[in-house]
């Protein structure tokens, strides 16, 4: 389904509510529906839900997004981001990829050039193949600018850095990262033996959906 999306202006003046900054205030259909590559299947899409999160920004203000992700792990992503607000880890923005201002920076905001936490998005996985466990919302990237994948040489996205002391940066003693392992998430910080990591990168794939992700070719 083909919806309006709201004027980027309209976004950015969204007033602040209780002293929270509200960045993103899509409604389901404008951040599941809208803005997605024509091969999207309707299946998937109905899996979809659409949560509304507070963290602190790298601004040091509160600020209200959006994550959409696969709603048997909707929980999940509420508990993980009161341990984000609770400990004030800082993210630069966490908007759906249907948004106006990530749609900006590429074809259904499949874009390298953002430090965007978010969830799902339809879209390959890195190297191609596959589609990707956030295709079927059953994965999420945290800061990706600040923590990069990185195979060999190649670092995503180009020109990131991964400085542990950094504000947003997260290891292996981050809370956050604790707190999605507690909730039987894999890390992708984890990966070394696999000869590459991504930092950014939290994944999991309930027992009862793995018949549906096998039949996604995952």
């Amino acid at each position: 389904m083909a919806l309006m999306a709201l004027p980027v202006v309209l976004l950015l003046a969204l007033p602040a509510w209780g002293g929270v900054i509200v960045d993103s205030d899509l409604t389901p259909e404008q951040a599941i529906e809208a803005n997605q590559p024509p091969d999207t299947p309707q299946d998937v899409l109905r899996q979809l839900t659409l949560v509304p999160v507070l963290y602190f920004g790298l601004d040091g203000l509160e600020h209200q997004g959006q994550v959409v992700v696969h709603k048997a792990l909707a929980g999940d992503i509420r508990r993980v981001f009161e341990v984000i607000l609770a400990t004030r880890f800082p993210l630069e923005s966490v908007l759906p990829v249907a948004h106006p201002l990530i749609q900006a920076k590429g074809p259904y905001g499949l874009s390298p050039d953002t430090n965007n936490t978010s969830a799902y998005a339809w879209r390959p996985i890195t190297g191609g193949g596959t589609v990707s466990l956030h295709a079927l919302g059953l994965a999420i990237d945290i800061n990706p600018r600040l923590n990069p994948y990185r195979k060999g040489d190649l670092v995503l996205p180009p020109g990131a850095a991964y400085d542990p002391a950094r504000p947003g940066t997260l290891t292996t003693d981050s809370p956050v990262v604790r707190e999605f392992k507690r909730l039987g998430w894999e890390w992708g910080g984890d990966w070394g033996a696999r000869g590459k990591v991504d930092f950014m990168h939290f994944q999991k794939v309930p027992a009862e959906l793995a018949p549906w992700v096998k039949a996604h070719g995952r």
